[in-house]
């Protein structure tokens, strides 16, 4: 044990996890006290019927609500605004986020700016708002983000080429979590894996920071064999135990990130946002090729992976069961038909320095377990447009 070092495990968030457990939400609101919610969602959730058990469950108990669905994918500081003015207006003082990873950003902006006034961008950072957020539930529709259990979201800016923001805050957790596997069955398939690989790339950096410890790596690699199993049944067929074991996943896998924090595919992933690029999209394209640049000093790491996920053999060595982890992440993208580089049409390979640069700047650069450099960063883009094997 190393005794100068001081490590802190945090998840404040409440979390109900089963199945019809969105049935509860209007016992949570109650337990709140408040007098009326605004439920921030997207068009796609309300209209495939999703939040109706959430509004049921709280006009049975004749609680009082407000919807907001206009939030779309990458939401802005203007949707932020929107949702504020609309809140105020109704004369809410909770709010119940439920949908994906947009909603559930844009929900705790909504939240932040309605406590503290002014504009999102005046919380860009960490912990630079006075007043805590207005109550949070958060209910995840997709097993992906992890945003249920996060005291951090993004928020872009349109004034500055839809840069992506990241606020985080102790007070920015979520006050509860429902996850409800049921939620999941109008998801489709091809969001259901983006979402996925978005929550493996999670619990796969959690556990190659430099700040990675025996309980989150204990968490990380489970949330991974969970998936390795899961996920693609999960997205095909309407197998509701892989729909449950990859919500659970996905939620334990931010768990572990939030705490071990996450490393060079976020840094990375980041100015990508700005060429429209879904999250988790992004994130898995880079996952290999990071992992390959992350073996020298993480073949343990992938080691793990390669026994919980059950493909080693007694006669391999430490780098054979690592690089049959990398592997089988490989194979997995192929078998469940996963983009394996990038493309002119998606982004310009000229912009690639550009967001070399951008990703040095990240928080997230300085917790990757090998130290990278422009030069390193610029390569590993190279060779996420050129494709692996």
């Amino acid at each position: 044990m190393n005794f100068d070092s001081l490590n802190l495990f945090t998840l404040p968030t409440r979390v109900y996890f089963g199945y019809n457990s969105i049935n509860y939400v209007g016992k949570v609101v109650k337990e709140f006290s408040l007098n009326k919610v605004l439920i921030v969602t997207d068009k796609g959730v309300r209209s495939a019927g999703v939040i109706d058990p959430l509004t049921h469950s709280l006009e049975v108990l004749g609680l009082a609500y407000e919807v907001f669905d206009d939030v779309p994918e990458d939401p802005g500081s203007q949707v932020v605004n929107d949702g504020v003015e609309l809140l105020k207006q109704k004369g809410c003082n909770g709010v119940i986020i439920i949908g994906g990873g947009s909603p559930l950003c844009a929900g705790k902006g909504i939240a932040l700016v309605a406590s503290n006034g002014g504009s999102i961008s005046n919380y860009e950072g960490n912990e630079k708002y006075k007043v805590s957020p207005l109550p949070m539930i958060a209910i995840p529709t997709t097993a992906g983000s992890g945003s249920e259990v996060s005291p951090s979201f993004i928020i872009s800016d349109e004034s500055r080429n839809n840069y992506k923001m990241t606020i985080t805050g102790y007070k920015c957790f979520p006050n509860v979590a429902i996850l409800d596997p049921l939620l999941l069955r109008s998801l489709p398939a091809r969001q259901f894996i983006i979402s996925g690989i978005d929550a493996l790339t999670h619990a796969i950096e959690a556990t190659c920071t430099n700040q990675a410890t025996s309980l989150t790596d204990a968490i990380a690699y489970e949330a991974i064999r969970l998936m390795m199993k899961n996920m693609a049944t999960a997205a095909y067929t309407d197998n509701l135990n892989s729909k449950s074991d990859q919500l659970y996943a996905s939620t334990i896998a931010n768990i572990a990130c939030g705490n071990a924090k996450l490393g060079l595919v976020h840094a990375m992933s980041n100015p990508l946002g700005s060429y429209h690029i879904p999250h988790g999209l992004a994130n898995g394209i880079l996952l290999p090729y990071v992992m390959d640049y992350n073996y020298p000093v993480c073949k343990y790491q992938y080691a793990w992976i390669a026994e919980v996920i059950g493909i080693t053999k007694p006669q391999m060595n430490l780098e054979e069961k690592a690089t049959a982890a990398i592997d089988a992440i490989k194979e997995l993208f192929i078998n469940i038909n996963f983009p394996q580089c990038f493309t002119e049409d998606m982004v310009p390979k000229a912009v690639i320095p550009t967001m070399a640069r951008i990703a040095m700047g990240r928080p997230q650069i300085k917790f990757n377990i090998r130290k990278a450099s422009e030069n390193d960063i610029i390569q590993i883009y190279e060779r996420a447009f050129h494709g692996w094997n």
